[in-house]
């Protein structure tokens, strides 16, 4: 339980943070000499935090759900963006299909991980320059397919899914808070079509240990969102950019000394 709990708070502090939360669950337990989280935990813990979405965004989502039915204050805006979150979901169900046995192994390759960290890195750092360049617009069809690539290729474990859709929103000329909160909206459709396709393979792992590392998915992940939405208006991404650089190496000099580079 104690272990399920560790990996539940890992996943929720950092399916949000632009950190990779899928690169922490590949390296926290090679790190600490544990097997690989089984998929049915994983997919678990995945759930907790697209209920700390659900939650978070009920409003929103609520808002955009009664745009599609015609309803509500500005259903044309509510349309817009619901347009807008199904043109950024399908480069990563395409990715998803064609390369799926890909990304899969990649979560066995704990090397490769701390790489793509150190990737995840250099592309805070870059877009953050690039978002203080560009001239400020507004969300459109062309920007939102550019998201959903970056998204598409963050399915790699150690790629942030959030920080490199947030990257690619600063550089398409986004402030941080508009980029981030179109990040989390846009994970909602991610995180759940993920879970939907795991849940059909039958494999769901629900004890009494996993339901405690949902729970603690769930409440961290919340606290997560709300933290990274204050932080963005009047912060760099850059502090997670120097946190990468310093943890990725680490972690892969620890994972070299309990087994050896294979």
């Amino acid at each position: 339980m104690l272990r399920d709990i560790i990996l539940g708070l890992v996943q929720g502090l950092t399916e949000f943070l632009p950190v990779s939360s899928s690169g922490h669950l590949v390296i926290v337990p090679a790190v600490l000499g544990w097997e690989e989280p089984s998929l049915g935990l994983t997919v678990f813990l995945h759930l907790g935090t697209l209920l700390a979405l659900l939650v978070y965004f009920r409003r929103e989502l609520i808002t955009l759900f009664l745009g599609v039915l015609g309803q509500g204050e500005d259903p044309a805006q509510a349309r817009r963006m619901v347009r807008f979150l199904i043109i950024g979901t399908i480069p990563a169900v395409i990715a998803g299909v064609a390369f799926g046995s890909f990304f899969e192994g990649s979560f066995q390759r704990p090397y490769e991980t701390c790489v793509e960290l150190v990737i995840t890195a250099g592309i805070l750092v870059a877009t953050e320059r690039l978002g203080e360049r560009a001239r400020r617009r507004p969300l459109d069809d062309t920007r939102a397919a550019g998201i959903g690539v970056a998204q598409a290729l963050a399915i790699l474990p150690g790629i942030s899914r959030s920080g490199s859709t947030i990257g690619a929103g600063l550089w398409f000329g986004m402030s941080r808070e508009e980029a981030t909160r179109f990040s989390f909206l846009l994970s909602v459709p991610a995180i759940a079509g993920a879970g939907v396709l795991d849940l059909a393979k039958g494999e769901l792992q629900v004890d009494s240990a996993s339901m405690a590392g949902f729970v603690v998915a769930a409440v961290s992940s919340y606290l997560s969102i709300a933290v990274l939405l204050r932080f963005v208006r009047t912060h760099s991404l850059r502090v997670f950019a120097g946190y990468l650089l310093v943890a990725a190496p680490l972690a892969a000099i620890v994972i070299a000394l309990r087994s050896p580079v294979p």
